[in-house]
């Protein structure tokens, strides 16, 4: 049997792909995405709503960044992506993987539990790593509502777990639903201050508890029923003392790989992280500027990122174990250039319309011409990480399919470090992150090719992608400024003209694409053809 560059054992070429093939599994999943993101947007609104931008908002928005960070860190991808490669590799039978996940819920919960003790009593602390230049009674209040939102690390850890099950069994639909249920409990919370006039901050965080809480449960109750990992844990630990050996065994292997693959994956939320310690040094309205910046972003990064990446992880991991070097050459570039077709439109036509559109989402209430100005301006510096966090999510899912946990961690010291270079270089915050984020894409293709130690035409050649692509999307984007100028938002309604900008930038982008033969939009459009047969 022929290996692969990392010693996996197993075919060298035309091993099996699973029956449904990447692109319509991310379908699947960005359908669910979409409506994550919009009920995400509708709770972001609210928030708008009552807080504003100002010296309370920022409390807040620093008490949640944490709790955010994490929700995407765990509950959202990054670590449940790291748990579905190391359950596909350690787990090759039903009943092993039951064992495994059944010996990492009890271990998670020990080392989770601890951890969020542990940080409710250095809440205040945490406040002033958090948000270290804002003033005293507003680093307080911080800390305040931390030992609100603290205890959501616990919570999220465990549904990111179970998510991984699921993954690992290649089931999609759970997983996918279980971020639009948080939401809707976060909703429920921002109504209820509405409406009865609570206090907005302490209902916002509660809504984080409770959302990650209702979310653990959705995802371990149907797998502790559907599988009755229960009774079959029980059966295989005793009867079977191999098993049970073999299951420990794996579990520890997990454990050990987990803190480096864990820290590939969590690149953007360190440097967002970053980005908001640095904003915090700009005055009032910056650091919740960051945050109204990064919920735009929400929608194209879960769609496009996650779900591309997490879509083909399972088969990923799959050919890494069975030593198809140039099977996961194949879906590796297919990957990539999915990514990178979806990302750089959007952040072009995000860059052509996102004033207008700041305001036309943000305006109301409190939420002045001040803020407006600060959200656009944090928006443009972190458009360009959109596609750097599109095709690094896959070059990480490839990363971790291979067993590439160290080279995923050393990514993300590269991102955190050219971070702070470009901002003490005089880049602002969330543009500094963006460079970071390109800094950790670019090192993951030079990793990835030195790890599979192949020449082959197949994997992706980012510069040339990135070439034909981009002219499109700055065409696009172009044709959307065009028609910004031409029907502009005070005089046609803001709605209007958005609508005829994006309109005009899809028809162009499209068009172009055509026109040189790009090879996704031909297959897109030969199978919607095949359809309406």
């Amino acid at each position: 049997m022929k290996k692969t560059a990392d010693g996996v054992g197993g075919r060298s070429g035309g091993g099996r792909l699973p029956d449904e093939g990447m692109p319509k599994t991310a379908a699947k999943l960005g359908g669910a995405a979409i409506l994550s993101r919009l009920l995400g947007l509708v709770r972001d609104l609210g928030m708008a709503w009552l807080m504003g931008a100002g010296p309370a908002a920022d409390a807040l928005v620093a008490a949640m960044r944490l709790p955010h960070a994490l929700r995407r860190l765990l509950g959202e991808g990054s670590l449940s992506m790291t748990l579905t490669a190391m359950l596909a590799r350690e787990a090759r039978t039903p009943d092993l993987r039951r064992a495994l996940v059944g010996v990492l819920a009890r271990r998670f919960f020990l080392v989770l539990g601890l951890a969020v003790v542990a940080g409710l009593f250095a809440a205040p602390l945490l406040a002033r790593l958090l948000v270290p230049d804002l003033p005293e009674a507003t680093r307080a209040e911080t800390a305040r509502l931390l030992l609100w939102c603290l205890p959501y690390v616990l919570t999220s850890g465990m549904a990111a777990l179970y998510m991984a099950a699921w993954h690992a069994q290649g089931h999609f639909a759970l997983p996918a639903i279980s971020p639009i249920i948080f939401n809707i409990v976060m909703i429920a919370a921002t109504a209820a201050a509405a409406w009865f006039s609570l206090p907005a901050a302490t209902m916002l965080a509660a809504g984080f508890l409770g959302g990650g809480f209702v979310q653990w449960l959705v995802l371990s109750l149907p797998y502790a029923v559907s599988a009755q990992w229960q009774t079959k844990v029980g059966s295989g630990l005793d009867g079977k003392p191999a098993l049970g050996e073999t299951c420990h065994e794996s579990a520890r292997a997990c454990l050990r790989r987990l803190p480096a693959g864990l820290a590939g994956a969590a690149a953007p939320q360190l440097v967002m992280l970053l980005a908001m310690a640095m904003a915090s040094c700009m005055g009032a309205g910056h650091v919740a500027a960051l945050y109204y910046a990064e919920r735009l972003l929400e929608l194209p990064i879960g769609i496009v990122g996650a779900c591309i990446g997490m879509a083909g992880l399972p088969a990923l991991s799959r050919l890494a174990a069975e030593g198809d070097v140039t099977g996961l050459c194949v879906r590796t570039d297919e990957g990539v250039r999915l990514a990178l077709l979806l990302a750089l439109p959007a952040a072009a036509g995000l860059w052509a319309v996102g004033e207008p559109l700041v305001a036309a989402l943000f305006g109301h209430g409190n939420f002045d011409g001040g803020a407006i100005g600060l959200s656009w301006r944090a928006l443009a510096g972190y458009l360009p990480a959109l596609p750097a966090c599109a095709a690094g999510r896959v070059l990480l899912a490839a990363c971790n399919a291979l067993g590439g946990q160290r080279d995923t961690a050393v990514s993300a010291f590269f991102a955190v470090a050219a971070t702070v270079v470009f901002w003490l270089a005089g880049a602002e915050p969330p543009l500094a992150a963006s460079l970071g984020l390109w800094a950790q894409t670019a090192w993951l293709r030079f990793r990835l090719g030195r790890r599979l130690a192949v020449r082959d035409a197949r994997l992706p050649r980012l510069g040339r992608v990135l070439a034909e692509q981009a002219l499109a999307a700055g065409l696009a984007a172009g044709a959307a400024r065009v028609c910004i100028v031409l029907f502009p938002p005070a005089l046609c309604g803001t709605w209007s003209a958005l609508t005829v900008a994006i309109a005009a930038a899809v028809i162009v982008w499209l068009c172009f694409l055509y026109m040189v033969g790009n090879a996704e939009i031909r297959g897109l459009l030969s199978q919607s053809g095949k359809s309406d047969g």
